[in-house]
């Protein structure tokens, strides 16, 4: 092998080891990158995995939050319609009272209803018809008048201009959150 021919040969081993050592090095670049690469895409993965169990915690929190609120809506209104059917059935009950204690019930209300002066009981036509004779003997400082009222129960209360609905559906309308919250109270206690 003449000078030449060494030279290049050389030139040749020294060009191949060079490559080798770049690449090696470009290999070790490489290798380097995608550990970095494997470990953000790790620490991207496990960040997306807990946003999304965190928002999955606030959608399940949330949702709870919205059954228990429902289920005291629904609760309530179940109370609301037990109340009113109690009413409503206490009502009835009292309405279909047998004459002797209807008459008794409207003279102790007319009693607790009464005002100073002289007032005027104004009474069903159906009330009238039934009157018991002895009926008015217990109002004092009441009289019973004769001309029938347009109601189905109970009686007006007349004191000069002033008239006071005592019927019965409008004594329980008056008293309708007093009588919920005392029924309320004493159902569901």
């Amino acid at each position: 092998m003449n000078g030449t021919d060494k030279i290049i040969e050389k030139i040749t081993w020294d060009s191949l080891a060079k490559s080798e050592e770049i690449l090696a090095r470009a290999n070790e670049q490489a290798e380097h990158i995608r550990a970095e690469a494997d470990a953000k895409a790790d620490e991207t993965s496990r960040a997306a995995i807990a946003a999304a169990e965190e928002k999955a915690g606030f959608n399940i929190a949330a949702a709870r939050s919205r059954t228990a609120q429902t289920e005291k809506r629904i609760l309530l209104q179940m109370k609301n319609e037990v109340i009113q059917q109690i009413i409503a059935s206490a009502l009835a009950r009292l309405k279909a009272l047998p004459e002797e204690l209807y008459f008794s019930v409207l003279t102790q209300l007319a009693v607790e209803q009464a005002q100073p002066g002289q007032g005027v009981m104004r009474l069903s036509q159906r009330d009238l018809d039934r009157l018991p004779a002895s009926f008015a003997q217990g109002l004092e400082g009441i009289s019973v008048s004769p001309r029938p009222a347009d109601i189905e129960d109970g009686f007006i209360l007349v004191y000069g201009d002033i008239e006071q609905n005592c019927t019965f559906d409008a004594l329980v309308s008056a008293r309708l959150d007093d009588l919920k919250d005392a029924l309320h109270a004493c159902v569901f206690a």
